[in-house]
């Protein structure tokens, strides 16, 4: 079953409204963000301490589209040390959906060998279960995110209705004939 997405139609098509228009968007959008991420880092899994820098948001405009659109997920280890924060020695991903018993073997490490026997040449890693901490925290705050958007969103409203009122509705002809 295919979703129907809200389109956004412009009563006026300037460059400064609809600038205006996406600014106010853009502004709800991470004013939600930044009540998620806060929500995030307080249910972040206490076996992986560092995690909490992995958090992020971000908002941009569709360009298909011109939806304004958040997201949210979790940086490489890669964006947080660019960040100068201490990355997590756990991956992120490997946190929120877990991960399949494996096995791990040493390639071309020296492993320990006694009595012809190698220790550490292969190891069976049990796996990990799925936490689903950023899933579920975005789910069970939907009312707060929501409400975060609400002054932002009224704005916006407040705009576009000051903009129907400037509309010219046309001339009324009268004729004496």
């Amino acid at each position: 079953m295919a979703s129907k997405q809200n389109t956004v139609t412009f009563i006026n098509t300037s460059a400064e409204v609809k600038k205006a228009l996406e600014g106010l968007s853009k502004t709800a959008l991470r004013a939600s963000g930044k009540v998620i991420r806060k929500k995030l880092r307080e249910n972040v899994p206490v076996r992986s301490k560092f995690l909490k820098n992995h958090i992020g948001t971000w908002v941009f405009i569709a360009r298909d589209t011109g939806v304004p659109t958040m997201q949210i997920g979790l940086y490489g280890w890669q964006r947080v040390k660019k960040r100068n924060k201490q990355p997590s020695s756990m991956s992120p991903h490997w946190v929120e959906f877990g991960t399949k018993a494996h096995e791990i073997t040493a390639k071309s490490a020296k492993v320990l060998a006694y009595n012809d026997i190698s220790y550490g040449k292969r190891v069976q890693h049990p796996g990990n279960k799925a936490t689903h901490f950023l899933r579920d925290t975005v789910f069970n705050n939907v009312d707060e995110i929501r409400a975060a958007q609400a002054e932002y969103l009224a704005e916006i409203s407040k705009t576009i209705d000051e903009a129907k009122q400037k509309i010219d509705q046309g001339d009324d002809f009268e004729d004496d004939d």
